[in-house]
């Protein structure tokens, strides 16, 4: 009856934690390392596949500790080990998931990388809450993805999608083959070039960069830069038509110049020609001009004298006149004519230019008075010069008649 009672009891147990007890939760006892004898080494792993609880470590295939535990944390698997003591793992072993049989459990299978003794004793060797990172970890291929390969091998592998590709790239490339070999050297030439100036990419990134940054720094100004351009842009875009017509009415006009310059180009270049002449007059005489302006503006009043015409209530005028013939002639004639103005008497005798030989009168007047003429020796002229004189070498000083000149 006893009997019974505790066979009940147990049943009954089992039926209300049979549902939450899993046997992989824990671990079984009597398994590798899980005692006294092991410790515990974590291992991030970014898959483990069906890696469960109670799974053997081995090494060099001896089983040398036991799956503890498996968390999900932060995308990634952190699988607990509990390794025997005994056993020296190196520090940067790698952890790799296994599978036994195509069928069969999957294991952690530890590799101890290819290192002298001597390397191996100053990396040192795990010891108890040691972490592993995802870089020592990795996983050999499972059932799937052989059946999976060895599927895809079935099926062609996929031949006929890439007979497809090349019957499209052959047809894509008929009569094309030079243009493509020609496509395929630039592209080469511009890689090499590329790789010349890498230097100088790297400075441009740099410096967009930096660009990028200093613009960001500034969002406030720029967005109030851009509210403030907003009433701009919409008048802009209010005036559009009268642009674009300004814009067209500009290009007919100088359409239209250069129609014109093409036609009369002949008639400019006869007019520039003419040009010529005056203002290579206008430079002889482009020393004199400055002086003339001085009282062609204000004749007969100097305009160098204007300044002192005026003091405070009252005006000054200093004035030479010369009215004198000989100075009329001379300041509006010249200095040739005034010579023959004041030197003969137009009535009694011809007016004689310059530098000119008059007729004789001696041999008739010998004649008509009766007595012999004597003929005395001619003194030799000067020689006199072609050059005319600087106050008539560019015509008539004006200021002359104030005695300036």
């Amino acid at each position: 009856m006893r009997k019974l009672l505790l066979a009940a009891g147990a049943a009954a147990l089992l039926g209300v934690t049979g549902c939450s007890l899993q046997p992989n939760d824990y671990t079984l006892p009597g398994q590798t390392g899980v005692g006294s004898d092991g410790y515990t080494v974590t291992v991030h792993f970014k898959q483990v596949e069906n890696l469960v609880p109670n799974s053997t470590v081995q090494l060099d295939n001896v089983t040398i500790g036991t799956v503890a535990g498996i968390e999900a944390r932060n995308w990634q698997a952190d699988v607990k080990l509990r390794l025997l003591k005994k056993v020296k793992v190196p520090s940067n072993a790698v952890f790799s998931i296994g599978q036994k049989t195509l069928l069969g459990a999957q294991y952690v299978e530890i590799t101890e990388p290819k290192a002298t003794a001597t390397r191996a004793a100053a990396l040192g060797v795990l010891s108890d809450g040691d972490v592993i990172g995802t870089e020592q970890t990795g996983s050999y291929p499972s059932t799937e993805e052989v059946l999976g390969s060895a599927a895809l091998l079935l099926n062609n592998g996929g031949l006929s999608q890439i007979s497809v590709l090349t019957g499209q790239l052959s047809t894509a490339l008929r009569h094309r083959e030079p243009n493509t070999r020609d496509l395929i050297t630039k592209t080469n030439q511009l890689l090499g070039v590329l790789d010349r100036n890498r230097g100088n990419v790297i400075s441009a990134l740099s410096s967009l960069d930096r660009l990028s940054t200093t613009l960001r720094n500034r969002q406030g100004v720029i967005a109030k830069a851009i509210d403030r351009i907003t009433p701009g842009l919409k008048a802009l875009n209010a005036e559009r038509d009268n642009l674009v017509h300004a814009v067209t009415s500009t290009g007919k006009v100088s359409t239209r110049a250069a129609q014109v310059v093409a036609v009369n180009q002949r008639a400019l270049l006869a007019n520039l020609d003419s040009l010529q002449p005056i203002l290579g007059h206008l430079s002889t005489v482009a020393t004199q001009l400055p002086d003339a302006l001085k009282i062609g503006i204000t004749i007969p009043f100097p305009a160098m004298t204007t300044t002192k015409a005026i003091k405070g209530d009252y005006a000054n005028l200093f004035a030479n006149i010369d009215l004198r013939l000989p100075g009329l002639a001379k300041n509006f004639l010249g200095i040739g004519l005034a010579s023959a103005v004041t030197g003969l008497n137009p009535l009694a005798a011809p007016l004689v230019m310059p530098h000119s030989t008059a007729p004789s009168t001696s041999k008739s007047k010998a004649k008509k008075s009766g007595t012999k003429a004597t003929s005395t020796p001619s003194t030799p002229a000067a020689p006199t010069s072609s050059s005319p004189s600087p106050s008539t070498k560019h015509g008539v000083c004006l200021l002359g008649l104030i005695g300036d000149c």
